[in-house]
């Protein structure tokens, strides 16, 4: 290893072992799942510091929002983090590019250590919370609407890269979209830049100019910062490949959901987040049927902006699924 991973906590493997283990994780952005531990990447390098799972007390995504964002007008968007808490109650986050590499991660870790917990300890202790809580009395009609859209949030759980590729390319798709012009053009310029002034350093080098290593460093960095700023428009910063994606992620959920003749909800918002937020509001006794705690629920996301203060759990769920309801206009039906 070029440079030796750091341990988060106090407990360590030996030379031997973490050489081994960090060679043969399972890659994730910058982390990386281990036999032996978990591995978390600096800013700029992958897989620089580690946690044997033992000394882990629960891992965790949180998706941070720059401001403006609940109304797509942030420039940056969304950035989600996975987060380790260790048994003595250090903590230490990574960034990652993809959020689908944060829910990778934790599906992995919840099928080979189960004994840790993938969700915050508020978001747990809430959950205990509700299940111990004394059952409100709900008539029959509601509990009808209840079971029906339990029995959908049971068919998307099925096959949750539906729901999941639908909130991922809506939200590359607004960020992109929202990103100025200016800064594109600003980005674009200082990579080209950059890449003008490595071909000044290969000439340099190939007239043994002494200063030619430094003439690279010096291009290599402005391309470099060009690429980290995730501005340019390439690969899937680009305005077609993100409307390209939406589209596919879109097409693919209409195609899934036809399969189920009593699915409530629009293709477009096919989320089990949706549809909690719905249950929610029929057990709240809010609705009565299923049309008017959709209503509801369109009304409680619309008011949403980054003006109004959330719980951390509520966050969560607006930045997953309110995107949606954004780029389609809160309609039912796209053309």
């Amino acid at each position: 290893m070029l440079i030796t991973p750091k341990p988060i906590g106090k407990m360590e493997l030996s030379p031997e072992e973490l050489s081994k283990d960090r060679k043969a994780c399972t890659k994730y952005g910058r982390c990386g799942a281990g036999e032996k531990a978990l591995y978390l990447g600096s800013f700029y390098i992958s897989r620089r510091f580690y946690a044997p799972y033992p000394e882990i007390e629960r891992v965790f995504k949180r998706v941070a929002m720059s401001a403006g964002g609940f109304t797509g007008k942030g420039a940056f968007g969304t950035m989600p983090y996975l987060v380790v808490v260790l048994k003595d109650g250090t903590e230490k986050q990574s960034n990652f590019k993809r959020e689908e590499d944060v829910d990778k991660i934790l599906v992995w870790i919840k099928k080979r250590h189960p004994e840790i917990p993938i969700v915050t300890k508020k978001a747990e202790e809430e959950a205990a919370r509700m299940s111990a809580a004394p059952t409100k009395e709900i008539s029959a009609p509601v509990r009808k609407e209840i079971a029906g859209l339990n029995s959908d949030i049971r068919f998307l759980e099925e096959k949750p890269e539906i729901s999941d590729n639908l909130s991922i390319a809506v939200r590359r798709k607004r960020i992109v979209d929202q990103i100025p012009a200016g800064s594109v053009l600003l980005v674009s310029a200082l990579a080209v830049f950059g890449v003008l002034i490595i071909v000044g350093a290969v000439y340099a080098f190939a007239h043994k100019v002494a200063m030619a290593p430094y003439i690279l460093l010096i291009g290599a960095a402005f391309v470099f910062f060009a690429i980290a700023t995730n501005i340019l428009p390439i690969g899937q910063n680009s305005k077609k490949a993100a409307a390209k994606g939406w589209e596919k992620a879109l097409a693919d959920a209409r195609t899934y959901v036809k399969v189920k003749r009593d699915f409530y909800l629009p293709a477009q918002y096919a989320h089990p987040i949706v549809i909690r937020r719905m249950i929610r509001i029929l057990e709240s006794g809010r609705a009565k049927t299923k049309k008017e705690a959709y209503e509801l629920m369109k009304a409680d996301l619309k008011v949403l902006n980054s003006g109004v203060k959330v719980s951390q759990e509520e966050h969560d769920e607006v930045v997953i699924v309110k995107p949606l309801f954004l780029e389609c206009g809160y309609k039912d039906i796209l053309k």
